[in-house]
């Protein structure tokens, strides 16, 4: 075998004590706002495990299989080994759970006296214990044991690391593509489009979350991230792109999925040796004057990556549509080329004739030409859309 291929994972058995701790501190590591972190900081949380990474899905064990898990352990019953991977975040070596989270979730909490052992089948003395009470001779005994853990420090390269991933997540409930992106694309970039989805998801009154159509499902699913990516990528790069691919060649971007991933893979892999503070920044102010755009655009309609934004009702309850996001990016991002300082987004006037300008165009677009067949998010088509918009009649 090439040794390119190689992917050298390592055994690196661990007891359920030292789990428990780098789980602790990778918690403690995720609630740290800074971007980047001290000296002292990089090795206090150096191999702090990421028990659930922005891919992982939302935990839905119940605690009765929580229960049946310690049961297992507390009988040396064998558990299916832990998979970890390296990843830096926040310029710290830390490692995400590739494969096992609910097992070390539900570990974690019981550790934390979160629940109390229900529906044991065979050690039943233990019924209705917590971590507390559990007679102190079988908790140290569980905490000394060791669990199988194998670790992936060094992959040959993103698409391979990419491959891992999928195999690893292939089951009844399979990850989406933007869930793995999330597992192998880390950045500070990243991280800011992770808070300010959870903001929104824990907010949902807020007029961003209807506009961004933060629903549980979309916001689990990471389908808000994705869309998050595409505006962000179309901000900064524009709408039609060109990159290249896993053959050396140039190639431009024809599927919106496609946005998020080129962008996520170029913020990734400028941060492989340290962040970047600057260009941090800059993504941060763009996306701040792009959601003040879009929240003046509430003024029309609540839902402005709509059809409702040119006064089309959205079929199905769909209220969010790519190819509408993609043609807002594109008109903020021309509007900001053309220097257009005199535009004030709080002067309903000026978003009202900004809308208008934005309802011709679209009522007379591909989106709502009977006679088009082809993607609504077709680069071509939005791009026209783009060239098309005026800024001097706003």
């Amino acid at each position: 075998m090439k040794q390119q291929f190689e992917i050298n994972p390592k055994d690196e058995n661990q007891s359920w004590q030292k789990i428990f701790n780098s789980i602790k501190l990778g918690f403690e590591l995720q609630e740290i706002k800074d971007d980047v972190l001290t000296n002292d900081q990089l090795v206090e949380f150096n191999d702090a495990i990421i028990i659930a990474p922005d891919y992982q899905r939302e935990y839905r064990s119940s605690i009765s299989d929580e229960s049946s898990l310690i049961e297992s352990a507390l009988l040396e019953i064998p558990i299916p080994p832990i998979f970890l991977a390296s990843h830096k975040l926040k310029g710290v070596q830390v490692l995400n759970v590739v494969d096992g989270q609910h097992r070390l979730r539900a570990f974690y909490r019981f550790l934390t006296g979160e629940y109390k052992l229900t529906d044991l089948s065979i050690i039943t003395d233990f019924e209705g214990l917590d971590v507390n009470t559990l007679p102190i001779e079988d908790k140290i005994e569980l905490l000394s044991r060791r669990v199988a853990t194998i670790i992936f420090r060094n992959f040959p390269g993103k698409k391979f690391e990419l491959e891992i991933f999928n195999r690893y997540n292939k089951g009844t409930k399979p990850l989406t593509q933007q869930e793995i992106r999330h597992a192998v694309f880390d950045s500070s970039v990243n991280n800011l489009v992770n808070m300010f989805c959870t903001d929104l998801y824990n907010n949902p009154q807020n007029s961003l979350a209807k506009a961004y159509a933060i629903s549980k499902d979309r916001y689990q699913k990471k389908a808000c991230h994705e869309n998050i990516f595409v505006n962000l990528s179309i901000l900064e790069n524009g709408v039609i792109q060109t990159f290249t691919n896993e053959n050396g060649n140039e190639t431009t971007i024809a599927k919106s999925p496609q946005y998020a991933e080129v962008y996520m893979k170029q913020k990734s892999e400028s941060e492989f040796e340290e962040v970047d503070l600057v260009g941090l920044e800059k993504t941060k102010e763009l996306f701040n004057g792009f959601n003040k755009f879009i929240e003046a655009l509430t003024v029309v309609t609540e839902q402005p990556f709509s059809k409702e934004i040119y006064g089309v009702s959205s079929k199905r309850g769909n209220k969010y549509q790519v190819s509408v996001a993609m043609i807002l990016a594109g008109i903020f991002k021309k509007l900001q080329e053309d220097e257009f300082t005199h535009l004030d987004l709080t002067n309903e006037d000026d978003i009202k004739r900004i809308a208008s300008e934005i309802n011709t165009l679209l009522n007379k677009s591909h989106l709502e030409d009977p006679e088009y067949k082809a993607s609504t998010t077709n680069p071509l088509e939005v791009q026209k859309i783009v060239d098309s918009f005026q800024s001097e009649n706003v």
